[in-house]
């Protein structure tokens, strides 16, 4: 992206530190080193006060960039709506094979260990789709690009940005509680599906 070069060329310019360019716009030291290596990219407030700070528009701070945005914005939606499907038929499948093996009334190991293997692709392709979105930083891209174009880039506050850091301990959380109300959920099911049997 061209606005890593566009930040240290005028931080420079400004005869500024990594560190003093980090106080003046409220971030981090290694905020500055992660968007000037690439790393990250800046929220739009972020780009505000840079912009102010340097003194140019934010047209021309993130120049370029903006198509490179919406090809990256483009794959990776493509690529999570693959993965989608993958949780999708996954998910069908574990539902299925759920029913089908209790209306046959089969042991629950016999029922358990090929939900299981159903279920696994599902809980893979969603670890995958929080990477990309944290790999991506598709949030701050998607705030930029609504930006640019006029609307409310709904800036996220640093506290849901440093959430952002840990993707994977809310996909733990969200898969714990998705087997819980599923395993709920089944075994509901299993009791209702057993007295109508019997």
């Amino acid at each position: 992206m061209e606005l890593s070069r566009h930040i240290k060329e005028h931080r420079v310019r400004l005869g500024m530190s990594q560190e003093q360019l980090a106080e003046t716009i409220y971030v981090s030291r290694q905020t500055i080193s992660k968007w000037e290596t690439d790393r990250t990219y800046p929220d739009v407030q972020s780009l505000l006060l840079l912009s102010n700070l340097f003194d140019v528009s934010v047209d021309s701070l993130i120049k370029g960039d903006v198509e490179k945005m919406n090809a990256v914005l483009s794959a990776e939606a493509k690529k999570m709506n693959r993965l989608g499907i993958v949780m999708l038929v996954s998910g069908a499948g574990t539902l299925v094979w759920t029913i089908v093996t209790a209306l046959m009334d089969l042991t629950l190991p016999i029922i358990l260990v090929p939900a299981i293997l159903f279920f696994i692709p599902a809980v893979i392709s969603a670890g995958i789709v929080e990477k990309i979105k944290n790999d991506n930083q598709l949030y701050s891209y998607r705030s930029i690009e609504a930006f640019m174009r006029g609307e409310n880039p709904d800036v996220l506050s640093e506290r849901n940005q440093k959430a952002g850091n840990n993707w994977w301990i809310k996909l733990a959380v969200k898969i714990v509680i998705g087997v819980a109300v599923g395993f709920c959920c089944g075994w509901g099911f299993m009791s209702i599906l057993e007295k109508v049997l019997n």
